[in-house]
């Protein structure tokens, strides 16, 4: 499809320029996309939110979000990439940090993003309701207070999603996985409220979308803006 090639092609081109970016000018410019990120009152107001752990490099980052919301009491849910049993692709699962300590004691994976351990994923509470994995499928909520993965209440108020570029109309080019977007379609296939979506790094392009792609609320810029869809 020449959607997808345009999007491989500008994935290629986004990646060449962030690699050109130093350390201190991606600590910098995150630093103000994290400081926009804390002035939300979407934000403040949030109890239960997902934040991306990010790469070392040529990503926006996410540290100081992490610990400003484990600091202030609030339930902290991070990514978590598996492949159900007999599925076809990996999905991610949002599981729940147990404390800061919890967060710094997290070991790099191969790309440099601090992982959970697998061990400790069945006993984490998942974002869906529940605990564990789930099995990538749409999950519905029953109607009776349980989650959507069997238990708890799943709900998010806020969400913090990776991106290799976005633009001014808050579109988002991701990583070419399809992670978020199937997430995202899977916690909203009930019919329930999306959670405020806030994204990071935009590109100055126009991002070439198809159905299956999230538009999200907001984007905090390195240089200090905030886009929003009322822009």
């Amino acid at each position: 499809m020449a959607s997808k090639q345009s999007k491989a092609d500008l994935r290629k081109q986004i990646k060449t320029t962030l690699k050109t970016l130093s350390e201190d000018q991606i600590t910098t410019q995150s630093h103000r996309a994290q400081q926009q990120i804390l002035s939300l009152p979407q934000y403040r107001s949030a109890t239960r939110l997902s934040i991306y752990l990010s790469m070392p490099a040529a990503e926006a980052q996410t540290s100081q979000l992490v610990r400003h919301a484990l600091g202030n009491d609030k339930q902290v849910f991070v990514p978590y990439i598996h492949r159900p049993e007999g599925a076809k692709r990996k999905v991610i699962d949002m599981l729940r940090l147990h404390s800061l300590d919890d967060y710094e004691g997290l070991e790099r994976d191969s790309w440099g993003i601090p992982s959970l351990p697998a061990d400790s994923v069945e006993g984490r509470e998942n974002a869906m309701g529940g605990k564990g994995l789930g099995d990538g499928d749409v999950m519905e909520a029953s109607g009776d207070g349980e989650g959507r993965k069997g238990g708890g209440e799943g709900t998010l108020d806020f969400v913090v999603v990776p991106g290799v570029g976005f633009d001014e109309g808050c579109n988002r080019l991701g990583h070419g996985g399809g992670f978020y977007d199937g997430w995202l379609s899977r916690w909203c296939s009930d019919g329930t409220r999306k959670p405020y979506l806030e994204q990071m790094l935009p590109s100055g392009q126009e991002i070439p979308i198809t159905d299956n792609d999230w538009i999200v609320d907001a984007v905090a810029v390195g240089d200090g803006r905030l886009l929003t869809l009322d822009d």
